[in-house]
């Protein structure tokens, strides 16, 4: 990535609702993420950030962590639940000073709040996003091995496993959500959410469902002309796959 990434990044404050400290985390600027294209998976790429790493906020003193848009709403009910089963078993530690976060670093976070999200018994909308966002850094962070790196290959093909198996875990909790919750569904509507759901179908290997959530998505007139291109292509990859 050509710019500074620290240079993209401001440290944002917020009060933890379970401890009340005052907690930072980075935070991309606005308008500072050049878009360039979305992945199959819906994945987002910019040339000059990894958005994805910034979209956690964790707290170094008693554990909590979720989704910046998730981090303040609360029930009473959820705050018990992380009292009891996050705080009383986490060891709280100073805040690491750091330009930006790593990759690695990232998928630590966003590992934390995937606890949290369960440990909560939030709606599986939540934590298929998260288990989606899991998928998206362990791919981003593949990418990211230089191919003369010792054991490259290797590495690439961990990281890609654990893409995969996060990206299916996103799969069964957001197939729940879609029967069970009302749209818009981890901020999809519902032919952005069929969309997504056909193409973690479709890399399970499950192509008549991958088909079916398709063929809505294909037809439906509410569907934007960039959506119903990607499920055009993801029709011919699933034609393929079943030759």
């Amino acid at each position: 990535m050509e710019t500074n990434e620290k240079t993209l990044l401001i440290d944002k404050r917020y009060t933890c609702p379970i401890c009340d400290k005052q907690i930072r985390a980075k935070s991309v600027k606005s308008n500072a993420a050049r878009f360039v294209n979305t992945m199959g998976d819906l994945r987002p790429i910019y040339s000059n950030i990894n958005i994805t790493k910034y979209d956690a906020v964790c707290c170094p003193n008693c554990g909590y962590a979720a989704l910046t848009q998730n981090f303040s709403n609360l029930t009473s009910t959820q705050k018990k639940l992380i009292k009891d089963k996050i705080q009383t078993n986490y060891k709280s530690h100073e805040e690491t000073e750091c330009d930006f976060y790593t990759t690695e670093v990232a998928i630590s976070r966003m590992k934390m709040t995937l606890l949290c999200t369960i440990t909560k018994e939030a709606k599986a909308s939540e934590s298929g996003y998260v288990c989606l966002k899991i998928s998206w850094l362990y791919q981003a962070l593949a990418d990211e091995i230089p191919e003369d790196a010792p054991d490259a290959a290797a590495k690439k093909d961990l990281y890609l496993k654990e893409a995969h198996n996060a990206a299916m875990k996103a799969y069964e909790y957001l197939s729940n959500a879609r029967m069970h919750e009302e749209y818009p569904i981890a901020s999809m509507n519902e032919t952005t959410l069929d969309y997504l759901l056909s193409y973690l179908a479709y890399e399970k290997g499950d192509y008549q469902t991958a088909m079916q959530f398709l063929s809505g998505v294909v037809s439906n007139r509410s569907t934007s002309p960039r959506l119903k291109d990607k499920a055009i292509d993801l029709k011919d990859l699933i034609s393929q796959a079943k030759e």
